[in-house]
């Protein structure tokens, strides 16, 4: 009897046009997302999901089948109590998905664009670390082949400038996040020039 009212009942938003119900917005909306549709589409067609949900409706058109007229008596009998409930509850539903919407804008785009901006930024701090890798091996390279000959004091003078360089480029990077984009122009201003 729940299954069946529920049924009914989850999907009264409007008056009855020549016998059907409109679905109700929410779910209209809900299943507009791509990610949710996807979802749907893999649940129905696997067929590990496909058997049980196939089960789960027999079994419950089998049990809501003897108790049919007593649940559409009650149903009629509750539709005007009901119905402006359900119908408040599927306007704030739509709107809180409205809200959703435009707080993570990322629910409208199509899965395989969120799967590979996830997969991005899961492996950043290993893409940025293996940058900074070779940024720090370059500038030691550099400073190595500029300090001359081989030897102890020549890599010692090319670590130790290696180090300054990239702690200076740290510090001209941080200066840059904290002065937001403003930092040509306050650089210039101190100068004089």
């Amino acid at each position: 009897m729940n299954l069946f009212f529920t049924a009914h009942v989850g999907t009264t938003t409007g008056p009855k046009v020549n016998g059907d119900v409109p679905p109700s917005k929410f779910v209209d909306r809900l299943t507009s997302f791509p990610v949710v549709s996807t979802g749907l589409d893999v649940v129905k067609s696997n067929p590990v999901t496909a058997t049980p949900l196939a089960i789960a409706k027999r079994t419950s058109l089998l049990v809501a089948a003897p108790m049919s007229p007593l649940a559409s008596l009650s149903y009629f009998v509750l539709e005007p109590l009901i119905e402006p409930i359900m119908k408040r509850l599927d306007t704030v539903a739509h709107d809180s998905l409205g809200r959703l919407e435009s707080t993570w804008p990322v629910i409208k785009e199509q899965p395989e664009n969120i799967k590979a901006e996830a997969k991005y930024l899961a492996f950043l701090p290993l893409t940025k670390g293996k940058e900074r890798r070779d940024y720090v091996a370059s500038t030691y390279s550099a400073e190595y082949s500029s300090c001359g000959k081989g030897g102890i004091i020549t890599t010692g003078s090319a670590l130790i400038c290696t180090l300054l360089i990239v702690w200076s480029d740290g510090l001209l990077w941080i200066k840059a996040m904290l002065d937001g984009g403003r930092g040509s122009n306050s650089v210039t201003a101190k100068s004089g020039t």
